[in-house]
């Protein structure tokens, strides 16, 4: 009685395998989820402006796409520059005193205003905001964000400067 046991047990642990194995294996084709793709808004002119902002805070803005800094964010008066570059896609770019990276002492909010894109573009969804390789245009990091489509607008925190892009 303990082979037939032992043995029933065997059979039972195989074929549950082999069911977790199939189960798995077809299940994972479609949980991948597809790779993000930057937001297709071509602009022709490069924009930019700056503006020193100081330990006590500070907004700079560019049409409707802004940085806002709060107060005890920097340790000294800092020179923020906002850029929207000629580009294929929906991407900005923010530099403190001209360095190519920054760090904050608290999370900033940047607000990035897709309205240029056209409606068929702007409705795709989820859209989320990417810290960007400004050279490669390389996804870095998704750094989420609250997208509001009646504004045309999405909006994430962070503690650092460089390149972002909208992207779903």
């Amino acid at each position: 009685m303990r082979k037939h046991s032992s043995l029933s047990r065997s059979v039972t642990i195989v074929a549950l395998s082999l069911g977790a194995a199939t189960c798995s294996d077809s299940g994972d084709a479609n949980l991948t989820p597809p790779s993000p793709a930057l937001l297709q808004c071509p602009v022709a002119q490069t924009s930019t402006t700056s503006a020193l902002v100081t330990a006590l805070g500070g907004t700079v803005s560019l049409g409707g796409t802004s940085i806002q800094i709060p107060a005890g964010a920097l340790v000294a008066a800092t020179t923020i520059k906002l850029t929207v570059p000629a580009s294929q896609n929906m991407e900005i770019e923010v530099r403190a005193n001209d360095l190519t990276s920054f760090l904050f002492q608290q999370s900033v909010s940047i607000t990035i205003d897709y309205s240029r894109c056209p409606a068929a573009e702007a409705s795709k969804t989820p859209l989320s905001v990417w810290h960007i390789d400004t050279q490669t245009k390389a996804l870095l990091e998704n750094m989420g964000g609250v997208d509001n489509k009646t504004s045309h607008t999405i909006t994430f925190t962070t503690g650092h400067l460089s390149g972002y892009a909208v992207a779903f």
